[in-house]
C-alpha cells in the first residue's frame, strides 16, 4: 500500500467523518471503488476544481489505483479531464448520501494512555495536524497494519503520554493482533507502539502537513496569478526565498 493525498470540500470531508465510523470509512471507500462505483453520465461536476480545499491522505492499494487512472482514461475519451481527488469525492459524496438518513450503528468510543518514546509527540505534530491524528492512525490499524515482530521494550526510554481515543474495534483489532503473539500483560501497548512506529514512517514518506501546504500554495498562487503578471509574483517569490 502506498499513501496518496486527495483534495475534498471541507464540509464534504466533515460530514463524512460524522457519518461514517472510522473503523469502517476506509473498507467501505475502497469496497465502493472497487466493487460498485463507476463514472457518472454527466462528469461536470467532477471536472470542477474545489477552492481551498482540505486535503485528506488514504493508504491505497494498487488495484484502487489502478481502478482510478482507468477511470480517468475513460472520463479523457468522453473529453473530460478529471483526477483522483475528482474520483474520491464523488465516491465520498455517494457514500455520505447514501448513509445521511441511514447512519451506521456508531460504535462505542474508548480511551487508553499509552507510553511511547519520548519526542514521538513532537515528531507527529510536524507530519500530522493533531485532529487527524487519530483518525489516521485508526484507519491504519484496522486497514494497513501488518505487525513487525519487533517490540522492543520501553524500560531504560525516557517516555510520554500519548492519550488515544477511539472505536472499541481499533482496541479489539490491538487486542487480537497481541493475543496471536502471545502477550499478555502489556500486549495492547507494545502493539500499539509498533503499530505507530510504522505509521509514522509510513507519514515520512508524504507528510499530510505538507501536502496540505502544497495545496495551499497551488490555490493562493492561481488566485495570485488572476491579478498579477507572472514577472512580478517569480520576483515577490524569489525575494521571499532568499529572506
Amino acid at each position: 500500500m502506498k499513501q496518496y493525498s486527495f483534495s475534498f470540500k471541507p464540509d464534504a470531508l466533515e460530514d463524512f467523518k460524522t457519518i461514517l465510523p472510522v473503523n469502517k470509512s476506509k473498507k467501505m471507500l475502497k469496497n465502493h471503488l472497487l466493487n460498485e462505483y463507476e463514472l457518472p453520465e454527466s462528469l461536470d461536476e467532477l471536472q470542477q476544481t474545489v477552492s481551498n480545499p482540505a486535503i485528506q491522505p488514504y493508504w491505497m492499494s494498487e488495484s484502487e489505483i489502478n481502478k482510478m487512472d482507468r477511470l480517468i482514461k475513460q472520463a479523457k475519451i468522453k473529453g473530460y479531464t478529471i483526477n483522483r481527488s475528482s474520483i474520491m469525492r464523488d465516491i465520498m459524496k455517494n457514500l455520505i448520501e447514501k448513509h445521511r438518513d441511514n447512519p451506521i450503528q456508531k460504535s462505542d468510543q474508548y480511551r487508553q494512555r499509552f507510553k511511547v518514546p519520548a519526542g514521538t509527540k513532537k515528531r507527529l505534530s510536524l507530519l500530522i495536524d493533531d485532529g487527524e491524528l487519530t483518525y489516521e492512525l485508526s484507519s491504519f490499524i484496522m486497514d494497513g497494519y501488518i505487525p513487525s515482530n519487533d517490540f522492543p521494550s520501553m524500560r531504560n526510554q525516557e517516555q510520554e503520554d500519548l492519550n488515544f481515543k477511539s472505536d472499541i474495534e481499533v482496541f479489539e483489532k490491538l487486542d487480537e493482533v497481541s493475543s496471536e503473539y502471545g502477550f499478555k500483560k502489556g500486549g495492547r501497548a507494545k502493539i500499539f507502539r509498533d503499530a505507530l512506529v510504522q505509521f509514522e514512517n509510513l507519514l515520512q514518506t508524504n507528510p499530510p502537513k505538507k501536502a496540505a501546504l502544497k495545496q495551499e500554495l497551488k490555490y493562493i498562487l492561481d488566485e495570485y496569478k488572476n491579478v498579477e503578471n507572472m514577472s512580478a509574483i517569480q520576483e515577490e517569490i524569489s525575494k521571499y526565498l532568499k529572506e
